[in-house]
């Protein structure tokens, strides 16, 4: 993106990725006291069901301005792109989703654009709006922090499961792990995708977290490594929560979530806090019966920061309420 901004006339040339860009949402500061904070998010379809699936375009919206630590959306507007053939009861039950999605937040979806396109693609621009106080930072992470991630890791790879289970991959994929297992990995994925992060972003602001980002895409040592760079630290993972059964999964695939890499959708977010915070932030997303783990540590920068695994570093399989 700064390359093209740059081509565009929209960005120096000798101007840095912390210049402009780099936090997972954009500030403005509309006065004194208010920022609005937008993102734009759009990915083609994970699950059939059209209303799930609508739960995650929301949630997935919702992530990036939830990581800069605001608790209040204004509004979502939908983007649906869609093949003429396809039925309209399947936008529609996309909409209905983001649509409940949004009100379980006390917003809603409050417009958007339907285009005509050759494979489906839905998504959709999130505003809030807190004091710029509030705002909180890519660029904030401080040597000494704790480093807490609030989803665990393998989306994509139970969720390519879900499609291979559909078409002839099927009987390959079933030679190595039983339907069930499989099964239970996508239940757990999809509880991670369509639960909000609202909560996180409360927690954060009672305790004052220093810096936050959502996992998304990039995996985590990619968002990780943007703090990293937009912070001037070193951050080590010495432990990583992963849905159970799935590292087998991952190197299967060949994804790579035991290497800190893999894509995720809808993640959890990654916050940095003083050590002496981390019981109390737990305790507020406990109150919500949602959980969080400690994974590792901000250090002082030595040379180009970077963000990585700890040698032994530690996988936690868990479940996912």
């Amino acid at each position: 993106m700064t390359a093209l901004l740059q081509k565009a006339g929209l960005l120096p040339l000798n101007a840095s990725c912390s210049d402009l860009l780099g936090d997972d949402a954009v500030v403005k500061i509309a006065a004194d006291d208010i920022a609005l904070v937008e993102n734009v998010d759009v990915f083609t379809p994970i699950i059939d069901d059209p209303f799930t699936q609508g739960e995650i375009v929301a949630c997935n919206a919702t992530n990036d301005v939830f990581a800069m630590g605001v608790e209040r959306i204004l509004s979502l507007q939908a983007f649906l792109a869609y093949p003429a053939e396809m039925s309209d009861d399947i936008a529609v039950g996309v909409l209905k989703g983001m649509s409940h999605f949004m009100r379980n937040l006390g917003s809603d979806v409050t417009g958007g654009q339907t285009i005509t396109n050759p494979c489906p693609v839905f998504g959709g621009i999130c505003i809030g709006v807190a004091h710029p106080d509030d705002v909180i930072y890519s660029s904030g992470a401080r040597p000494g922090d704790a480093v807490l991630l609030t989803k665990p890791l393998g989306i994509q790879s139970a969720m390519r499961s879900y499609r291979d289970l559909k078409d002839e991959k099927r009987d390959a994929l079933l030679e190595r792990f039983t339907e069930q297992e499989l099964e239970t990995m996508q239940d757990i994925a999809i509880r991670i995708m369509t639960q909000s992060n609202l909560e996180v972003a409360k927690a954060m602001q009672h305790v004052g977290a220093h810096a936050a980002t959502d996992i998304t895409g990039f995996g985590l040592l990619g968002h990780a490594e943007n703090v990293s760079s937009l912070s001037g630290v070193d951050i080590v993972f010495e432990s990583l929560p992963v849905i159970h059964g799935i590292l087998p999964l991952a190197e299967y695939f060949g994804h790579k979530v035991s290497t800190g890499f893999a894509a995720e959708t809808a993640g959890g977010m990654l916050v940095f806090l003083d050590p002496e915070k981390v019981e109390a932030f737990s305790s507020l997303l406990q109150e919500s019966r949602l959980p969080c783990w400690s994974v590792g540590y901000v250090s002082e920068s030595m040379n180009t920061p970077s963000s990585r695994l700890a040698e032994d570093v530690q996988f936690i399989e868990t479940e996912f309420p």
